[in-house]
């Protein structure tokens, strides 16, 4: 029999790595999101949640300032 698949670790990022995940995404040339994956160590579904909550996120950063 194989072995079952290994289970993937949770990586939770902190609100500044996603500011970070952000900014970076919007620099010219743009990022793939493989990129920002392997640089975060996430999945890219998580890099896409990211980067489309990007208002909800700033929105926070602006509010605890």
């Amino acid at each position: 029999m194989s072995d079952p698949p290994s289970k993937r670790w949770r990586v939770e990022l902190s609100l500044e790595d996603k500011i970070k995940l952000i900014k970076e995404s919007e620099m010219l040339p743009k990022p793939t999101l493989k990129m920002l994956s392997e640089k975060y160590g996430v999945g890219k579904s998580t890099i896409w949640d990211v980067v489309r909550k990007k208002s909800a996120y700033i929105f926070s950063v602006l509010k605890v300032t």
